[in-house]
């Protein structure tokens, strides 16, 4: 005995080319506008882990000071005094463009010092212009 299928099949089943290219065309106009809109989350995200950092470098520079009897870190010596075997860091991090963290002692900063990254520029304005500063 033959069976029969219960859901008839016509000859034109499938898709079209047309139909294909609709499909392909409407995802890569959606794929398009969604890349257009994080490129601007982009930078964003880029700076608030540049605030991340910093964050993190002060919070070792205050370690380094108590550790060392309330000695502040010098210039001269710089963020390199923080890397090594328990003292803070294995090796400074780099700021999202690439760039290292800069030091320097700054009196009328509440900290009495400023670390900053150079910002998406990569130029040194010691903390100002677009630099992100721990102050």
């Amino acid at each position: 005995m033959k069976k029969r299928s219960l859901i008839p099949v016509s000859a034109s089943a499938g898709f079209t080319l047309i139909e294909i290219m609709l499909v392909v065309g409407i995802i890569t106009v959606l794929m398009g506008s969604a890349i257009f809109m994080l490129t601007g989350n982009l930078e964003f995200a880029k700076e608030q882990r540049a605030r991340g950092d910093l964050q993190a470098i002060t919070t070792q520079i205050r370690m380094y000071e108590m550790k060392s009897g309330g000695v502040q870190l010098t210039e001269t010596q710089g963020l390199n005094a923080l890397v090594g075997k328990g003292k803070g860091f294995e090796e400074l991090p780099k700021d999202p463009w690439g760039q290292e963290y800069k030091y320097k002692v700054d009196s009328s900063s509440a900290k009495g010092f400023r670390v900053y990254s150079m910002g998406p520029d990569r130029k040194d304005d010691r903390g100002g212009g677009d630099d992100i500063s721990s102050n």
